[in-house]
């Protein structure tokens, strides 16, 4: 004890502590800092693993596959007919694809909400109580005619209704794109398909073949799901086995296998975490597929053909769904080994979540201790009860937006979907003309909602610039001013804590891109409040219009500071940046991502936007109250005032 008073006198007498809580806001930022570093240290050599399988009963590339060449003319016959109807509408198609199936020996049926044909080949050797999915959109995800990819599956169907092999019954689906039409499929198949099911799907593989060409280059992967869920990486792992097995070429993000260097490494990880933060909320034109199985504990991949140009034939694709399905159909239990969060940095390299977890962690602290300095850098006493008024106020108006909004948007058509991207290939049928319309309204639906919180962001952002100390009805005491803006910081700290293991990507993205609200207290403490010039101060000299503006930003830089930081911390803000990088030819990339995140719940069961509007946005309506009517004059520290006193 004597050692601890000692200690402890010994800090108090050399001010520490106050000099500790002084740097809170340095120590943030650094924590901020330090969490991007861990990011970058992951692609270097030694901080990250080889991939290899864990689940030894899927034996990958043990077995010889003999669909080769011999089953060519099959699938150029199949192909050629595919080809032919590519203007029919969907239910001509799929009468056409069904009398195929049926003559193969499979039993058929029609989802009736989106017209989805899909067919069942029991197992010879099996209970019927498991299956895996063949998934084969009529248009991929780069707005290409599946012919081949249908054809394909097809032909695979004949070669495997041959073998004796199978203890698990093979689905295929054939539905008009990877996005609406499949993910409403895999939800009726566990609630209300019960004319023809199969079990339970234990993975599922989607299969993109477009264009004409018989030959491609290589394949790539996709693996991301809705809400941050990753496939088992044993399934993964065992597609590019067998690629590698077949002497193909595969890719992950656009790396390829044989490309490691840190750079690409690195690349590859940001992609990674971009794509699995967005699954769900891009243009649905574009999605894999392999999404819409996302909740069902179904381990989904998609397979694309890549280029034109190469040696492996068409053949040699379907060798690798073939020998991928006979691995899956050698375990006698769901996938459990393994690792189902990681994040890829190559085909052959990746970091698990005991690796990559502290980034995230390190952001949330940054919010932590920001939140920290709040109260103990300006001097007040936490006021609990007008916090809890305040927010509570926020965040129901939130909740009343998060629910209203969507809603709003849904109401534009019973039916929603994103036809649009279809009726230009598939022909111009009346359902194709309905679903465009459908698009149509939803996306001018959403253009309005994103211009009004786009008004209200710049409208909240340059409203410190009238915060006057004169105001005395709707102000802010300095209690209440400093502890609502620490608990929007808290609130954000604890989102990110919330959603580490459920969603890393998005809690990462939240905390990178929310990171200038912890900017707002060290910047405010400069300039004690929010203050307009008087007219007359400087009137006594006539000066250029230039040589003003300078005297106002040089006279209002913290203000303007204040305002950038509630400017860019703005999830409105962000939906623009973000849609526009990932946007279409059409500059119309931030409406498309504000309407996936208004139809994402309804749609795929997306849950981003809930995230977004009832956790960012409440935190930085908060500070953007706090510095529209707050008191930002920050009281000096107890320890200041003494020491001043001292000097006296």
């Amino acid at each position: 004890m004597a050692l601890a008073e000692t200690f402890s006198r010994k800090i108090h007498k050399l001010g520490i502590i106050p000099k500790l809580v002084k740097f809170l806001p340095i120590f943030s930022l650094l924590l901020a800092f330090a969490s991007v570093g861990w990011l970058l240290v992951l692609p270097i050599e030694g901080q990250y693993r080889r991939t290899y399988i864990s689940e030894n009963a899927l034996m990958p590339a043990q077995a010889n596959s003999y669909f080769r060449e011999s089953e060519w003319n099959i699938v150029r016959g199949y192909r050629q007919e595919v080809k032919d109807f590519a203007h029919w509408n969907q239910s001509a198609r799929n009468s056409m694809v069904a009398s195929w199936l049926q003559d193969i020996g499979l039993k058929t049926a029609v989802d009736a909400e989106f017209g989805t044909l899909y067919a069942v080949m029991n197992a010879p050797r099996g209970d019927h109580t498991e299956s895996v999915v063949v998934a084969v959109p009529w248009m991929t995800s780069d707005m290409q005619y599946n012919e081949g990819g249908v054809a394909l599956a097809v032909a695979l169907t004949r070669y495997f209704s041959k073998l004796s092999i199978w203890s698990k019954n093979i689905i295929l689906v054939f539905p008009e794109n990877g996005h609406l039409p499949l993910r409403k499929w895999v939800e009726g198949y566990h609630t209300s398909l019960d004319f023809l099911t199969a079990g339970s799907i234990d993975a599922a593989i989607v299969m993109e073949f477009g264009g004409s060409s018989d030959y491609f280059e290589f394949y790539e992967i996709e693996y991301e799901g809705i809400n941050g869920q990753l496939p088992n990486l044993d399934l993964m792992n065992t597609a590019n086995l067998i690629g590698y097995h077949e002497g193909l070429k595969y890719s992950i993000h656009g790396t390829k296998v044989d490309d490691n260097s840190y750079f690409l490494r690195l690349r590859t990880l940001i992609r990674g975490i971009i794509k699995l933060t967005l699954t769900g909320l891009i243009n649905p034109g574009t999605v894999s597929g392999c999404e819409s199985f996302s909740g069902w504990q179904i381990q989904a991949i998609t397979i694309k053909a890549r280029g034109t140009q190469g040696a492996p034939d068409i053949t040699q694709f379907g060798r690798i769904v073939d020998s991928t399905l006979r691995s899956v159909n050698n375990l006698l239990e769901r996938f459990h080994q393994s690792f189902f969060f990681y994040l890829m940095l190559s085909p052959q390299y990746f970091v698990s979540i005991g690796t990559y977890l502290p980034s995230a962690c390190l952001i949330a602290v940054s919010f932590a201790l920001s939140s920290l300095g709040c109260v103990l850098n300006s001097g007040i006493e936490l006021d609990i009860g007008s916090i809890l008024s305040w927010f509570t106020g926020i965040e129901t108006a939130c909740y009343v937006l998060s629910v209203i909004l969507p809603y709003a948007v849904s109401k534009t058509s019973k039916a929603s979907y994103s036809g649009n991207t279809f009726s230009g290939t598939l022909g111009s049928s009346s359902a194709d003309t309905s679903d465009s319309t459908t698009f149509t309204d939803e996306l001018q639906a959403s253009t309005f909602i994103l211009y009004f919180f786009t008004l209200l962001t710049v409208f909240v952002s340059v409203i410190p610039f009238f915060n006057k100390t004169n105001r005395k009805f709707i102000k802010l005491s300095k209690n209440t001013t400093f502890s609502l803006l620490a608990f929007a910081l808290f609130y954000i700290a604890m989102l990110i804590f919330a959603l580490l293991t459920v969603h890393f990507t998005l809690a990462l993205s939240i905390g990178l891109l929310a990171l200038p609200m912890t900017w707002i207290q060290p910047i405010a403490k400069d300039i004690g409040q929010f203050r307009i010039p008087s007219v007359g101060s400087h009137a006594t000299k006539k000066e250029d219009p230039i040589s003003k503006i300078v005297m106002f930003v040089d006279s209002h830089k913290s203000t303007l500071k204040i305002c950038l930081c509630l400017f860019t911390s703005s999830p409105f803000f962000i939906i623009y940046i973000v849609g526009n990088y990932f946007g279409t030819e059409n500059n119309d990339g931030a409406l498309l991502l504000m309407r996936g995140l208004l139809t994402s719940w309804d749609q795929l069961q997306c849950w981003t936007w809930f995230v977004v509007i009832l956790g960012w946005f409440p935190a930085w309506v908060s500070c953007g109250i706090v510095c529209a009517i707050g008191d930002l004059e920050q009281l000096p520290l107890k320890d200041e005032v003494d020491k001043k006193k001292k000097n006296e």
